[in-house]
């Protein structure tokens, strides 16, 4: 996880594209849409998917947060510690890559879009015997964004900086993803 705030910092600092050309991200991570139950998101622009990749990490720092106290299992309790410290390396590399010799995008707001925060609030309210599999099932969701939105950006991005930390985040998305359905009931994940 450290390396990936290290090679997001250099790359970010360098201002050369030298090591996202030595990590290719198209070829990063091992799920296909059919996987994950989503299409990685073409074109999008890098304040589009700065907003974006942010908004999703985000949401799960947040909403693990919540996870970490008030879920009753604790394997739901240990998925969600991991997923926020994944979200929070994820979140600095992003924002160390913002700014290079070439140029600076704008960071994006800290605070989550509309949508990502009525998820947060719904979170508050629930019952703590209903709080795990609504914690599992807007985890899934949210991760399956994410996966969309960074495998994308890998895939036809034109920005290094941003293309490399999109790339690294994809493998750790999708184990994320693999662990999260796991711990759904089956009835919840349509039996898969």
């Amino acid at each position: 996880m450290l390396k990936v705030i290290m090679a997001a910092g250099a790359l970010a600092l360098s201002g050369s594209g030298a090591l996202a050309q030595a990590v290719s991200p198209t070829n990063t991570g091992s799920m296909s849409s059919m996987d994950t139950g989503t299409t990685p998101i073409a074109g999008q622009n890098e304040p589009a998917f700065v907003m974006a990749a942010s908004d999703a990490n985000l949401y799960q720092i947040k909403a693990a947060q919540f996870a970490v106290t008030k879920a009753q299992r604790d394997d739901v309790k240990a998925f969600a510690k991991r997923v926020q410290t994944e979200a929070q390396i994820a979140q600095k590399a992003l924002m160390a890559a913002l700014r290079n010799d070439q140029r600076t995008i704008k960071a994006p707001s800290s605070s989550l879009s509309s949508d990502r925060a009525a998820l947060v609030k719904l979170l508050q309210k629930t019952p703590r015997g209903s709080f795990d599999n609504l914690y599992l099932s807007q985890s899934a969701q949210v991760l399956q964004a994410a996966w969309a939105i960074n495998k994308g950006y890998a895939q036809d991005g034109t920005d290094p900086a941003l293309k490399q930390v999109a790339g690294t985040a994809v493998p750790t998305l999708e184990q994320e993803l693999t662990n999260g359905k796991a711990l759904l009931p089956s009835a919840l994940t349509g039996g898969q």
